[in-house]
């Protein structure tokens, strides 16, 4: 008899028997390990879940491109303020066709329950939604007739779609039984979920009938589980594990996705000594980051020095080419890093810090190897200066809750996005979204939020730039998104969406 390990294998005489009593679907098991948090909202893990069964107007294929959801077309009028979509005609699982009325329903639900992807999208009112100042129904969502949608903008979004795209703008329904659109349902604990198809027969861009979503903090047995052959697919959520695959699975088994993001420590920014934005700023200058990256190989792990990823440089050379800081103090962006620590510790003596009056750092920082061997890179590059860095190893949701409590110095992250918003990324830095504040960037992301693309360039170079005086985190290096992929499995392409819909992979039945 098979092993019931042997995943992604098409099961025929099994599924001859299930369809004579309606038990299964037709197609593969697909067996992906996920290395970092089970728990988290915003967890991995739970994304990969919500992208099998939780279906969306445009969905994200596996090379991060939009693609047909449950709309079949659309098109942009009104100069890019409008998008206009036609709804397929599918059926909720009651066996009732879904209406436009019933998007225009989700949606109000995701303003008022603050997806970021709603708040983000454009869609007029949704922000005003989602502080509370204005009712749902003032949402820039309409339905003329019952098969098309209309989607009203605060200005022309060319990031739109990938937006729509996103798990948090599903289509759903609400009351004591709802019905479902979703291909998969999902069962099982969060540290090993089981989706399968509701489906009998598997459709070209469907065809896994099982998907098992495993999670785990232990990458070592991961990577060990993967070379016997145990699982398909191992992604680790964050850096942590990447020394684990590179050294414990074949070279050709690694996929490397480069984020929209940044790795970097976040600084309490509102008290303590991070508090003084001269700092901050001597930090952030005393780093060698060319070293610091040099030392993994990737050519995806990329230096950062401000504040957006090198995926939007583009702003950020104006930031750059601005000084980036004050304007009484040179642009260390175009000094070597000598020159650079000895303005660093000039920063530091006029806010009290000197070697007679070090000053001492706590770093949050996930358990891993990875995040260690930067840390005391990092430290050693402070020491430099006369600052002393001690690091405290706690699980991530730790982290997240000391860090909304105001209860630390720094604190890894690893923030990304799936969609390349310049905009988005510099609205984690807004008042009450963390540990910084800076009223003049509020007003500059608004005024950003209504302009056309065109326009908006110059003012979140803007808003970057103040928040470059005084730095809410020391950017150190593009974070990214590493996976170990099977032989037997395809459909896997690395980008910087780091999306891989788990649905749309097949596999060719290769050990």
């Amino acid at each position: 008899m098979m092993a019931q390990n042997r995943s992604f294998t098409v099961v025929a005489l099994a599924l001859l028997v299930a369809s004579c009593g309606n038990a299964g679907p037709e197609g593969a098991r697909l067996s992906v390990t996920v290395v970092g948090d089970a728990a988290g909202p915003d967890s991995l893990s739970r994304r990969l879940e919500a992208e099998a069964t939780q279906p969306t107007l445009i969905a994200s294929d596996g090379a991060g491109q939009a693609v047909a959801g449950l709309a079949t077309s659309w098109r942009f009028v009104d100069d890019g303020r409008s998008l206009i979509l036609r709804l397929r005609p599918v059926k909720w699982s009651d066996g009732k066709l879904l209406t436009s009325s019933e998007v225009v329903s989700a949606f109000r639900r995701a303003a008022v329950r603050r997806e970021p992807a709603m708040v983000f999208s454009g869609l007029a009112g949704a922000p005003a939604i989602a502080a509370g100042r204005a009712s749902p129904s003032r949402l820039g969502v309409l339905a003329p007739i019952s098969r098309v949608v209309e989607l009203r903008l605060e200005a022309a979004s060319p990031l739109l779609l990938g937006w729509l795209a996103q798990p948090g703008m599903t289509i759903d329904r609400i009351g004591k039984s709802p019905a479902t659109l979703a291909v998969y349902s999902a069962t099982g604990p969060a540290e090993k979920r089981q989706l399968k198809r509701r489906s009998m027969v598997a459709a070209p861009d469907s065809r896994p009938a099982e998907i098992i979503i495993a999670t785990t903090a232990d990458s070592a047995a991961a990577v060990t589980a993967f070379a016997r052959g145990d699982t398909d697919i191992v992604i680790g959520e964050g850096l942590a594990g990447l020394g684990d695959a590179r050294t414990g699975a074949r070279p050709d088994a690694l996929r490397i996705d480069p984020l929209w993001g940044i790795y970097g420590y976040v600084a309490n920014s509102l008290r303590g000594p991070l508090a003084d934005p001269r700092v901050r700023r001597a930090l952030t200058m005393a780093i060698d980051r060319p070293v610091l990256t040099a030392r993994f190989g990737i050519a995806a792990i990329a230096p950062v020095v401000g504040l957006l990823p090198p995926s939007l440089e583009t702003i950020d050379a104006v930031v750059a080419s601005a000084g980036g800081a004050a304007a009484a103090e040179p642009n260390w962006r175009s000094l070597g890093i000598g020159a650079r620590r000895v303005e660093a510790e000039r920063l530091l003596a006029a806010a009290g810090w000197n070697r007679a009056h070090p000053l001492r750092l706590v770093l949050l920082m996930p358990p891993g190897r990875d995040h260690r061997i930067i840390a005391e890179s990092v430290a050693n590059e402070w020491a430099s200066i006369g600052v002393g860095l001690a690091v405290s190893e706690v699980g991530v949701g730790d982290i997240d809750r000391r860090v909304e409590r105001g209860e630390f110095d720094l604190a890894v992250t690893e923030a990304s996005l799936p969609v390349g918003d310049a905009a988005a990324f510099l609205a984690r830095w807004r008042c009450g979204a963390g540990p910084h504040c800076n009223p003049a960037v509020d007003a500059l992301l608004n005024e950003a939020m209504r302009v056309p693309p065109a326009a908006r360039g110059p003012l979140l170079a803007q808003a970057a730039a103040a928040l470059s005086d005084g730095p809410p985190m020391i950017p150190l290096f593009t974070p990214i998104r590493w996976a170990l992929v099977a032989r037997r499995v395809d459909g896997w392409v690395p980008n910087s969406a780091a999306s891989h819909p788990l649905a749309r992979l097949t596999g060719d039945g290769r050990r």
